[in-house]
């Protein structure tokens, strides 16, 4: 039932919320166009290496990163206020932008910290057991999914419950314990619109290469793309806020 009620509340937080989806579709498309410009020198790289290019890509990708931390913590301060008060604004998406960025940060880089010790352990496994080593790599990177599945809600936690970092991670782990197949359930159910969506806009690209084949049909994709990402974002959002309100009232969290 909550899983229901939260793609639904999801879906209506992301239809009345296009002020929102309108930013971070500038945000994506902006990327995109990047993406576009230096794709072909990108793909120069592996036959004439260019050391500036290397340190332009690596400082914009780092950009893009911190950027995207401060439009997730707007987004879910945005989210948690249309959700709890009926409505939002932009500048409740800004404060909580800046409000709440370090801990997600903080969260994000633990996150980040924990995969990379699997993948070193199953890339280890891989390199000195050989093919041995790939039946210890399957269930390491099984563990490490179930891991970071735990951490999900951590940065909910921390915008909803005024949590820390480690507090919040910790909450989230005890909370998706006790409510892994509603966490798997409504994962699973948002997956499949994304995919859905994804093919669909997949098709659309394939018309727009034969109308108008090359740059003009990459920036129109572009723009496309950019508009049902963010959409798609603030709905996934908001439906795992809903979900997760749902859990840990029930919870008594």
């Amino acid at each position: 039932m909550a899983v229901t009620a939260s793609i639904k509340k999801g879906f209506g937080v992301a239809t009345h919320s296009m002020t929102i989806v309108g930013l971070l579709s500038l945000f994506g498309f902006v990327w995109s166009l990047l993406n576009i410009y230096y794709a072909p020198k990108i793909q120069a790289q592996t036959q004439t290496p260019d050391p500036k290019l290397s340190i332009l890509i690596m400082i914009a990708t780092v950009i893009f990163i911190l950027v995207s931390i401060f439009l997730q913590s707007g987004t879910l301060g945005y989210v948690r206020d249309k959700i709890k008060q009926g409505n939002a604004n932009l500048s409740a998406f800004m404060g909580a932008g800046s409000k709440y960025y370090i801990k997600l940060f903080v969260v994000g880089l633990i996150i980040a910290l924990t995969a990379m010790v699997f993948i070193l352990v199953a890339a280890l496994a891989v390199a000195f057991l050989k093919k041995p080593g790939f039946f210890i790599a399957v269930p390491v990177a099984l563990a490490a999914i179930y891991f970071i599945l735990l951490m999900f809600f951590a940065p909910y936690i921390v915008v909803v419950n005024e949590e820390k970092s480690m507090a919040a991670i910790k909450k989230s782990i005890g909370l998706v314990k006790k409510n892994l197949l509603g966490v798997l359930g409504i994962s699973a159910i948002l997956v499949a619109i994304g995919f859905v969506i994804g093919l669909l806009a997949g098709v659309i690209l394939g018309l727009m290469n034969v109308a108008a084949p090359g740059v003009v049909s990459q920036v129109a994709y572009a723009v496309l793309s950019s508009v049902l990402n963010a959409f798609l974002g603030v709905f996934v959002t908001a439906s795992f806020m809903n979900f997760y309100m749902e859990i840990s009232n029930t919870a008594g969290a």
